[in-house]
């Protein structure tokens, strides 16, 4: 009995004890990393990545995160408005997203221990201005490392970010700021006054994005375009990286201008197709060198929309003549760049064989004469030239690109001398009259759908259409197929009057409309017909309730 006794306590003793160790070595495992706060500062201790517990994070003033902790969580401590200062050990491998993101401080040392940060981890702090850090990180959103958001100091002004380890270009794109200064042992780039540069520095890099102006270094001989529209990822969205980027410097030593060079598996988004609509908004340059090749100085004005007459002013060796009377071309004077002059009443020069894109756009011109022997007026030439009320195409002209009279709402009066063989559909809009050389059968016209609008029935619309009325025409033949053959099953054919126009009812609306318009004179009763003219549109640009 005294045996089984002693057996039954032993028994307790021996649950009581292994209860206790399960007991201890569970709170030993969950009490790895801890937390304490004490007047304001928080300090992270222990072994292992610290908990996402942030309910305390809104007193802290200072984190001081201790030797043993190897990972802070998502928005760890995200919000801390009163956060001035942190200390990181370089225990730390991995800080999550968000992790610093509206919080109060002025500077910080990320340790080249951290191999993975987090999308957005210093966002949205407003008086950060230093930044140390590893130049070779993942930057991950959430767990997924392949997931590139935005920067991760985007919203806050940066002026420097220190890189303590050699920089892999593609994490550029991350960095926010005005200065990027590189580590001294970077065996790729090298720094000057915040620009990135190849170790030699003969070749610009990167502008960081945050510049509003870039002095380029003496002695730097090649710039690359991709420096300034180096393109980051906004969720699958490129977006260009110096955007605010107004002014840019360069030196005399600059002997190439390079469009390939230094380009990231993101490539670049265009500066001139981002502020296409806005005039205003070009890079201005100051060229030190003022044999410049024209070719460079051309691509600057295509790349970046700096003016021409912009350019002209600051390269007037590569330009030609004609420049007092408004008149900007290159040094052989056979393209007419752009009209800068004040009369409204333009005479073109004799030798120009072209005019080039947007070359008199949106101008006061009321009356142009063009040379005989020009040959191509560019896309938008004079487009939106509300006071222009007539001209005369040479017989020399064989090109009329898109757009090349568009919105010049009182042009009434179109005389061609000859028939240029190439004349985009969308060269003129359709209020004017067009008087052609020869007969009926050698001339055409354009038509051009208004606007379509849906029916009750799926995917049917009726569309207004208007062409541009021919000089003794006598009504038009409209084709309208969702095929290039226009075949007799997917062709709808309508009769257009005198007046070039015609709402046509009940079209299919296809990926692709193809239109085809004929003029005919009535001679006797019988129809003549002209040529066909041919045209191709995206219906859904002007289809209205879709």
């Amino acid at each position: 009995m005294m045996n089984q006794r002693k057996r039954s306590i032993l028994f307790l003793l021996f649950t009581a004890g292994l209860f206790a160790g399960v007991l201890f070595c569970t709170e030993t495992t969950q009490a790895k990393v801890k937390t304490t706060i004490k007047n304001g500062v928080c300090t992270v201790s222990g072994k292992g990545a610290m908990t996402d517990d942030t309910s305390y994070n809104k007193k802290i003033k200072k984190v001081i995160i201790k030797d043993g902790v190897t990972s802070l969580p998502e928005e760890a401590f995200a919000g801390c408005l009163k956060l001035k200062e942190i200390s990181i050990a370089d225990s730390v491998k991995s800080i999550g997203a968000c992790a610093f993101m509206q919080t109060d401080l002025r500077e910080i040392t990320i340790p080249n221990s951290v191999k993975k940060l987090g999308n957005s981890v210093l966002s949205s702090c407003k008086k950060l201005t230093k930044v140390k850090m590893p130049g070779n990180v993942k930057i991950i959103y959430g767990s997924d490392e392949y997931f590139p958001v935005f920067q991760f100091d985007v919203d806050s002004p940066v002026k420097t970010i220190e890189l303590t380890s050699s920089l892999n270009l593609e994490i550029f794109m991350y960095l926010s700021a005005e200065n990027i200064v590189v580590s001294k042992i970077d065996p790729k780039y090298t720094s000057i006054d915040g620009l990135l540069y190849t170790k030699d520095g003969k070749s610009l890099v990167r502008i960081p994005n945050l510049r509003k102006e870039a002095v380029i270094a003496d002695g730097c001989e090649e710039f690359c375009t991709t420096a300034v529209e180096w393109a980051g990822d906004d969720d699958g969205d490129p977006y260009m990286g110096c955007e605010d980027l107004k002014t840019i410097v360069l030196p005399e030593s600059i002997r190439t201008i390079n469009t390939k060079k230094h380009l990231t598996r993101w490539g670049t988004s265009s500066y001139a197709e981002e502020h296409h609509t806005d005039k205003t908004d070009y890079i201005s340059f100051t060229i030190a060198n003022k044999n410049m090749p024209w070719e460079q100085v051309s691509l600057l004005h295509k790349k970046f929309n700096t003016p021409y007459e912009t350019l002209q002013k600051e390269v007037p060796a590569v330009f030609g003549p004609g420049a007092e009377q408004g008149f900007i071309t290159p040094k052989d004077g056979t393209v007419l760049l752009k009209y800068v002059g004040k009369d409204d009443n333009v005479c073109i020069p004799q030798g120009i064989t072209k005019i080039e894109k947007n070359a008199f756009a949106s101008s006061t011109l009321k009356n142009v004469v063009f040379p005989e022997g020009l040959e191509k007026i560019g896309e938008n030439a004079f487009a939106n030239c509300k006071n222009l009320t007539k001209v005369t195409i040479p017989k020399s002209v064989d090109i009329i690109d898109q757009d090349a009279f568009s919105k010049c709402k009182n042009l009434k009066k179109i005389t061609f001398k000859g028939t240029p063989s190439d004349i985009s559909p969308y060269a003129f809009d359709g209020t004017a009259v067009v008087t052609e050389p020869g007969n009926i059968k050698t001339q055409y016209t354009w038509a051009v759908p208004d606007r379509l609008k849906s029916t009750r029935k799926k995917f049917v619309f009726n569309g207004t259409f208007h062409c541009l009325r021919l000089k003794g025409a006598d009504g038009y033949k409209l084709q309208i197929s969702s095929t290039k053959k226009f075949t007799k099953k997917t062709t709808k054919t309508f009769a257009v009057k005198k007046d070039g126009k015609r709402v046509c009812k009940n079209i299919k609306l296809p990926n692709d409309l193809y239109i085809r318009i004929c003029p005919y004179k009535l001679a006797s009763g019988t129809k003549s017909y002209g040529k066909w003219t041919y045209a191709n549109y995206d219906p859904w640009s002007y289809a209205d309730e879709i």
